[in-house]
């Protein structure tokens, strides 16, 4: 390429660079027409797409509205009839005007008047017979509550009988004691509009109420099955309040198929009326378009390449002969030249390429030895990075070898603290029989109260050391909130008053409830927060309140506890919850503590998914809340103590340590149990194996074989009756807790032990022992719910039912034996219904159990089933309401017919 002899003869077209560009420019034109043609035909589609949009949120806009007045004017109505004054007319007109307004408007299946106490005075309906002056006491329903809260209620919407969808709507009247009117309103004049709603060819639009339940649809049977829409996304938002989208939305319809949806909002409703179109019909005119603008840019894009051609033919040598230069110098030829003869720029860019490969040519040099030092560099980079890697996994495994070792060394220290502590604090309780002089009881409070802060240190260390290895764990189970917040009031009062402090503990009604959380966390918190206040406080008072807030399925706990002391400087707010921290250090000094108390309670806080703050100043005192979620109790919780166990129990107590056992078995003896004493787990098996136990208490560290493998053996044995096994240990690590569940021991009593705590572990079992009695199957009557009537209503009311059951009972038995006489199954199982509802009024259970019983099998019953079941509830009747004679009068005085 040096020589331009050494090529070969090439034709070099002929005109300079200039008309070259020029054909280049005329190929950008046709360019930026395509472009512009793009850009209409997408602003054409989103243009067309929002007027699609808009067209259908007009269609829904319409149907919202036209049942916003459907519901609207039936209310007018109804406020009509409420808006009579009821001392003007008599029981006979309100039916008639009822009667009148039925008639006026078809929609309205049945309409309810109550006076201003609930009381049901008329009932007009298209469904059962009417009923005036049934003084049925409704005051508890949705409906009449609604009322009264707002003037106007809107039920729920409910299908009767699976066909028809129906609505409760009630409203209040005028004056000192107004009428509630209840209505129930056939919304089938829904389904009736939203089938007349036209969307295009193919298009349809439903109604779903504001619980997201579809209530009316073009296929009747989508409606019927009460579809559940409030998971999918655009029914959660427009439930949630959040408008439609502008251009609407694309979406799935319920048999898969994409659409475009918008809805809107049914006025004091909140239901929401959706309409869709298939995208197939709603985009067919934008895909048209589209497809003509497409045709017309390819025509433009072939003239464009045509041009190109043109252009390529014309610049194909000199580009050619610039690409062999360039794949010469890169394959390391810096020594060849370019010769291009064109007579413009591209001759000038030959040159410019000659130049480079001199350049190239001195820089190589250069730049080979540049390489070899920085190669040098990073190999010795290198090699201090893997050394500083090497050190680092180095300390990370020694870190955690220490971290086990920390708590395998907590665990042992604390069995064999808790150990001898056990002695000490076991014969401390023994020693107080109540034959002491005052000055020994003094001494032996001193010595219980030291020992008990030895426990409260030990307890706080070991807490800490577990909230740090993130090894504690809640748990979880229903307790009285009421009975936990005083209990901890209880105790922590007296240290109070010995101070000359006084002591105010404010609990709101809300939390005189059950609750399920972690009881002995919580009232570990709850200590530690009372007690520093107390600690810290020279003068004044202590004041804990304690409120619950329900939010949604869980209750929100929040307790207060304000003192009158040293206060805290708003600098240490935060640093007081960290560890081995006080506010300074002559409060250690003078206050004495760890630090530990307060970082422990925000840690079992946060652990229980709560906060704890604090809101202090010097010398102003401090307010320390806690707000901790607790969920719903599962069952009642019983209020009080525990009650006194109803047996003696046979206690085994294994414990290699004779201070142990000298202390358990005198507190089981003070308990009134019988006890037995296995020093070794050998022991325990064998006696197990021989003797019959009701509880074995069993000390998990022992010689030779521990209590886990121990209490395995005993559950081997393949006993008659299993003893309850209960863990005697300080280790509650989580490792610990699942080998003690994996052998059969669900309870730990913690040592040192003491007297209330062995009596709950062992007495918390026996009060769960007994199965909550079952109401016999033959029992009559109900006897608890009938007192609790008595109580409620009156005797003079409970008159009244009893002679109103007698009488409506009497007629329903006619009925139900009529209806079995003609094989009239549906009549049946109405009257069998009404009468096991008038039962239950006044807790005759067997009646109302057998009544709902024939109720459900009434449809398929033969014709002797029939008669048999007719027969059968007369005699319940009878029995029933000889049975609640007895009860509410002497005996003889009443007769049943």
């Amino acid at each position: 390429m040096n020589d331009p002899g050494d090529q070969e003869p090439s034709r070099t077209p002929s005109g300079r660079l200039f008309r070259k560009y020029l054909y280049s420019i005329v190929a950008l034109a046709f360019a930026a027409l395509a472009i512009n043609t793009s850009f209409d035909v997408w602003f054409s589609y989103r243009e067309q797409k929002q007027l699609l949009a808009a067209t259908q949120r007009e269609q829904a806009a319409s149907a919202a509205i036209q049942i916003g007045q459907f519901i609207g004017q039936i209310e007018n109505q109804i406020r009509w009839l409420a808006r009579l004054p009821p001392e003007l007319s008599t029981h006979e007109d309100e039916r008639l005007n009822a009667i009148r307004l039925l008639r006026l408007s078809p929609a309205i299946a049945e309409i309810a008047q109550l006076n201003s106490e609930g009381r049901e005075q008329l009932r007009v309906s298209r469904r059962i017979a009417d009923k005036v002056g049934s003084n049925a006491d409704l005051s508890a329903s949705a409906a009449f509550r609604g009322a009264n809260d707002s003037r106007a209620y809107y039920g729920p919407v409910y299908f009767f009988g699976d066909t028809e969808p129906f609505m409760t709507l009630a409203t209040r009247g005028t004056g000192r004691a107004p009428d509630v009117i209840v209505a129930e309103v056939n919304l089938r004049f829904i389904w009736d509009l939203v089938t007349g709603i036209r969307v295009g060819n193919t298009g349809k639009a439903y109604v779903v109420d504001r619980m997201g339940v579809l209530i009316a649809h073009p296929d009747l049977w989508r409606a019927l099955q009460r579809s559940d829409l409030s998971g999918h996304a655009d029914v959660r938002a427009a439930l949630d309040g959040i408008g439609p989208p502008s251009g609407g939305l694309v979406k799935e319809d319920l048999s898969g198929q994409r659409v475009l949806s918008t809805y809107a909002t049914v006025p004091s409703l909140g239901w929401l009326v959706f309409v869709e179109l298939p995208l197939t019909e709603a985009y067919a005119p934008i895909y048209a378009s589209i497809g003509r603008s497409t045709f017309l840019l390819v025509i433009l894009l072939a003239c464009a390449v045509l041009v190109s051609l043109i252009l390529s033919r014309r610049m194909t040598v000199p580009i050619q002969l610039l690409t062999q230069g360039a794949r010469r110098i890169g394959s390391g030829d810096l020594n060849s030249r370019l010769a291009i003869k064109t007579g413009d720029e591209l001759e000038a860019l030959g040159e410019q390429f000659n130049r480079m490969a001199a350049h190239l040519r001195d820089s190589y040099a250069t730049l080979e030895r540049k390489v070899i030092e920085r190669t040098s560099e990073l190999e010795k980079a290198r090699d201090h990075a893997l050394a500083e890697h090497d050190a680092a996994e180095r300390a990370r495994r020694a870190a955690v070898a220490a971290n086990e070792t920390k708590s395998r060394f907590l665990a042992v220290v604390s069995h064999e603290l808790r150990t001898p502590l056990n002695g000490v604090m076991g014969v401390l309780q023994l020693l107080d029989d109540g034959s002491l002089s005052e000055a020994q009881r003094r001494h032996l409070a001193t010595a219980a109260a030291s020992g008990e802060t030895l426990i409260a240190l030990v307890d706080a260390v070991l807490e800490y050391a577990r909230l740090e290895a993130s090894t504690e764990m809640l748990e979880t189970r229903d307790f009285r909130l009421d009975q936990l917040i005083e209990a901890a009031g209880d105790l922590m009062r007296p240290q109070a008053l010995d101070k000359g402090l006084s002591f105010d503990l404010a609990c709101d009604d809300t939390v005189d409830t059950a609750a399920h959380g972690d009881p002995v966390r919580l009232n570990r918190i709850l200590l530690n927060l009372i007690g520093n206040a107390i600690k810290f406080t020279p003068s004044g008072g202590i004041g804990v309140s304690a409120a619950t807030e329900r939010r949604g399925d869980h209750l929100l706990l929040c307790i207060i506890v304000r003192d009158t002391g040293i206060g805290i400087a708003p600098e240490l707010h935060e640093r007081i919850f960290e560890d081995f921290v006080q506010a300074d250090d002559s409060i250690a000094r003078r206050f004495g503590g760890t630090g530990l108390g307060l970082a422990i309670a925000r840690r079992l806080t946060r652990l229980m998914r709560g906060e704890l703050k604090v809101e202090s100043a010097p010398g102003a005192g401090s307010t320390f809340t806690l707000e901790v979620p607790l969920g719903l109790a599962g069952s009642s919780v019983a209020q009080g103590a525990l009650a006194p166990p109803s047996r003696q129990l046979r206690v085994l107590l294994v414990d290699d340590d004779p201070v142990n056992c000298e202390v358990g078995a005198a507190i089981l003896h003070r308990l009134g149990h019988h006890t037995t004493i296995a020093r070794n787990g050998a022991a325990a098996v064998e006696l197990a194996r021989d003797q019959a136990f009701d509880v074995i208490l069993m000390d998990l560290h022992m010689p030779d074989m521990d209590g886990v493998e121990a209490a395995f053996r005993i559950g081997e044995l393949g006993l008659a009756k299993m003893p309850r096994l209960i863990a005697v240990t300080a280790d509650v690590s989580g490792r610990a807790r699942d080998r003690l569940v994996g052998a059969g021991i669900a309870k730990v009593v913690s040592k040192p032990i003491l007297v209330n705590a062995l009596r709950e572990a062992i007495e918390d079992d026996l009060v769960a022992e007994p199965a909550a009695a079952q109401r016999p199957a033959t029992e009559t009557i109900d006897r608890p719910f009938l007192d609790d009537q008595r109580e409620l209503l009156g005797a003079a009311q409970i008159d009244k039912l009893q002679q109103l059951l007698q009488q409506t009972g009497a007629r329903l038995i006619d009925d139900i034996a009529k209806a079995a006489a003609a094989g009239d199954h549906k009549q049946l199982a109405r009257s069998a219904h009404q009468l096991g509802s008038a039962a239950s009024a006044l807790g005759l259970v067997r009646l109302f159990e057998r009544s709902r019983d024939v109720e459900l099998a009434a449809p398929a019953m033969s014709p002797a089933e029939l008669d048999s079941a007719a027969r059968e509830l007369a005699e319940i009747r009878q029995a029933s309401m000889q049975a609640l004679n007895d009860l509410l009068e002497p005996a003889g005085q009443q007769s049943v017919s």
